[in-house]
């Protein structure tokens, strides 16, 4: 909850409840007992999240469950490092949505043209500590809802469900 939030969290689910998704969102509360949120993991078909460490919560999933990593500005390489080919290892039917220049908090911070936002990998030279420092502690998502709804559709596919016809 400190850093990669959806800002637009509620238009997130609100358009997920339209498509037809049943959404529990996460909470500290329900993550405070391992046993119980492991079990609420594992009754579900999807999971999403920003890339960190909340997504290590795919190992709760049934087999054949779809995980979406919304993966930040700059963050391509560990986004599938670290959770899609582990995902896909797992059984599990992984899809990814990266998010656009406009969709990052950092977009608010810096000019378009500024090499964070133009063009992520340079700003990799200056170490993993200053990158991190922007990308990973400083960067939220703002989800555009009408070119996620691709992925959403997507995802009802793959888990061989309509989508609920709702606009």
């Amino acid at each position: 909850a400190k850093t990669r939030k959806i800002l637009n969290q509620v238009e997130v689910v609100k358009l997920m409840e339209q498509l037809g998704f049943r959404v529990v969102p996460a909470t500290l509360d329900m993550m405070m007992n391992f046993e119980e949120f492991a079990h609420i993991v594992n009754n579900c078909s999807v999971i999403i999240g920003v890339h960190g460490a909340g997504l290590t919560n795919e190992l709760f999933l049934p087999n054949g469950a779809v995980v979406i990593q919304v993966v930040p500005l700059g963050l391509d390489w560990p986004g599938n490092a670290c959770f899609g080919g582990p995902a896909v290892d797992m059984g599990l039917q992984y899809l990814e949505y990266k998010i656009e220049p406009q969709e990052s908090s950092l977009y608010d911070l810096y000019a378009p043209d500024h090499p964070v936002i133009a063009d992520p990998e340079s700003m990799k030279a200056q170490g993993y500590q200053a990158f991190g420092a922007i990308y990973i502690d400083k960067q939220d998502v703002k989800i555009n809802v009408e070119r996620f709804r691709k992925t959403l559709v997507e995802t009802m596919r793959l888990l061989g469900r309509p989508t609920n016809p709702l606009p």
